[in-house]
């Protein structure tokens, strides 16, 4: 796991421009910070060794060919006795060795054979120079780009604030920016909050050379399944599940350095504790929670999960009156605004699970976005109204249009109509379309939807910047490309049966799990900003006097009126709506400071 830059075409960057460019992405690699310069061009790497930690220096160089790399390839051992018998050789055990000679052999298809999660740059100077990008099929390590005003270079980074370091960084704000963030809690890809920044989609390769750009994207493709009598069911589904979970998880496990799980107490982090547990004779688990009485609290939940397995349990508790200072650290470490009140959380929880010694931590992410497991998906998927879409996109959006439209000043409703905005509508008639034309019914569509449009950057990215904040790396066994082909090979009807969503996840999570958390009411994780919002805690403390001072910098974009009402409101009755649009106000706010913007102008 490592963080990667680089530059290619036209003025070479300086040394002094990549030492800071890696400088502001130090901890996602504070092993090693190596760069490798050639005509034209340059590639980085910070790394942090997990894998064949005294061979896995960077960049790897074959003949005319460098790359660097960013992520794990679990089936490395497998591909390298495949490439063996081709009469390639190595030293050492790290997983990066294998990937220029599989791009010597297969060319831009060679990521097809990866098992794992990656971003990936090569330089390829056989033929034309060029530089190649590529991403994993699920977008689990983000990648940003520009190309010059010139046309004739592209820099990259793992992060917005490391590449914001290259002294040409187009750092003019997208006036449909905070609408985007706030319609869909984040800013959704392939655009940044930069006019001129792009995120690499999941699944693709970005070719430049010339100062031409080539971008291709391609979908991993169902599992062709032998099903016992001839359908698939629910049984046979979870009983596939589990004995791909258990290959991930055996893989996942493996590694240099210690291991961990994360158990939030809910269904699927439990399951994937306790395949590790199975696995593991001394697997440890980390549980986040708050000290005082908070709904939603689920560290009971978790410390039966770890009773249940055995495992090493670590309970953090975190003093809500230092919020306010989380707040900031979190947002700094965030590249773009995301309004998820569990980032706090999960900032803090890598935190603690760097200082107990792990390099390495297991999630269970993915399971909903795959197998259904949100009411949003079944309830837009039961809705017979035509205008179904538009109240989908409400439940993703920190509030609705309308909503939107009167939070914002008269000069940002103008920008968001000048720039074609539609007032934090970010799906419109397309989602539907999607659904009327696609191959697929509507609960897969919205699935697949969420998967490639939302999922990658509300919740991934927020994993992958917060965990290597603390020299983390979070490894997510159910985003892996065979349980992926699974879930996309299952129809709506096994996925989703009669009342229980996510069926086959629950099923088979059944042997493994107490059967009091498999059959509980789903609770999402979060951070109770209703409750943490309200006179007398910090939170509301720091919500008042950093909106509704004089310089707030999200005035720019919202009337000090509406914020000040919404802020009456949660005083006098604390509720969800109101609170979390203050959170995400907050979240704006400290970003836009922490960054010095303004918003473009009218």
């Amino acid at each position: 796991m490592c963080r990667i830059h680089g530059c290619f075409g036209g003025e070479p960057a300086g040394r002094e421009v990549l030492d800071a460019v890696a400088a502001a992405m130090f901890e996602g690699g504070p092993d090693a910070q190596t760069v490798r310069r050639g005509d034209g061009w340059a590639l980085g790497n910070n790394r942090l060794a997990i894998q064949g930690i005294a061979s896995g220096d960077q960049p790897f160089v074959r003949g005319a060919l460098c790359c660097v790399f960013n992520g794990e390839i679990y089936n490395h051992r497998q591909l390298r006795a495949e490439l063996a018998a081709h009469g390639y050789s190595f030293e050492g055990d790290c997983d990066g060795d294998v990937l220029l000679p599989l791009y010597e052999l297969y060319g831009d298809s060679f990521t097809s054979r990866l098992e794992g999660m990656f971003a990936i740059a090569v330089v390829d100077e056989r033929e034309e120079p060029c530089l190649k990008l590529f991403t994993d099929h699920a977008g689990m390590k983000s990648l940003y780009y520009y190309v010059s005003a010139d046309g004739r270079r592209l820099c990259f980074a793992s992060e917005l604030r490391a590449l914001s370091r290259f002294p040409d960084f187009p750092d003019e704000l997208d006036p449909l920016a905070v609408d985007r963030y706030l319609g869909g809690k984040a800013v959704w890809g392939p655009g940044t909050v930069y006019t001129r920044v792009r995120t690499l989609e999941p699944g693709s390769v970005l070719r430049f050379a010339d100062g031409r750009e080539t971008l291709t994207r391609t979908a991993l493709e169902p599992a062709e399944v032998d099903w016992p009598g001839g359908e698939p069911t629910v049984e046979a589904a979870a009983e596939l599940l589990d004995g791909l979970l258990r290959t991930e998880m055996g893989r996942m496990l493996d590694a240099d350095v210690p291991v961990c799980v994360i158990t939030s107490g809910g269904l699927d982090s439990s399951y994937t504790t306790a395949l590790a547990a199975h696995l593991v004779s001394d697997v440890a688990s980390f549980n986040i929670a708050y000290r005082g009485d908070w709904p939603a609290d689920e560290r009971h939940w978790a410390a039966e999960v770890a009773r249940h397995c055995g495992t090493e349990h670590h309970q953090v508790l975190l003093d809500p009156a230092g919020f306010p200072e989380l707040v900031e650290r979190f947002t700094r470490h965030l590249d773009q605004p995301n309004n998820a009140p569990h980032s706090l959380s999960t900032f803090a929880l890598f935190e603690a699970v760097h200082e107990a010694g792990f390099k390495v931590a297991l999630t269970g992410d993915g399971a909903d976005e795959l197998f259904a497991g949100y009411a949003r998906f079944t309830k837009a998927d039961r809705d017979g109204d035509s205008a179904w879409h538009r109240a989908y996109q409400d439940t993703m959006a920190v509030a609705g249009p309308a909503a939107l439209g009167r939070l914002y000043t008269p000069a940002h409703l103008e920008r968001v109509r000048a720039a074609g905005g539609h007032f934090g509508d970010l799906s419109g008639d397309e989602l539907a379309r999607r659904v009327r034309s696609g191959p697929h019914g509507k609960l897969e569509t919205l699935l697949r939807y969420d998967q490639a449009e939302r999922f990658p950057y509300y919740i991934l990215r927020r994993v992958d910047h917060l965990s290597m904040a603390h020299s983390v790396e979070a490894r997510i066994p159910f985003l892996q490309p065979s349980v992926v082909r699974l879930a996309h090979a299952l129809p709506a009807a096994v996925k989703v049966a009669g009342d229980t969503v996510k069926a086959p996840v629950a099923l088979a999570a059944r042997p493994w799990v107490p059967r009091s958390v498999v059959d509980r009411p789903k609770q999402p994780f979060t951070l109770p900003v209703a409750a943490m919002i309200r006179p007398g805690e910090a939170l509301y403390d720091m919500v008042g006097d950093v909106l509704l001072g004089p310089g707030a910098r999200c005035l720019d974009y919202v009337r000090r009126d509406a914020v000040r009402e919404l802020f009456r409101s949660q005083t006098e009755s604390p509720g969800a709506h109101a609170a979390e649009l203050l959170w995400s106000l907050l979240v704006l706010e400290t970003w836009l400071s922490a960054r010095g913007l303004t918003p473009a102008a009218p």
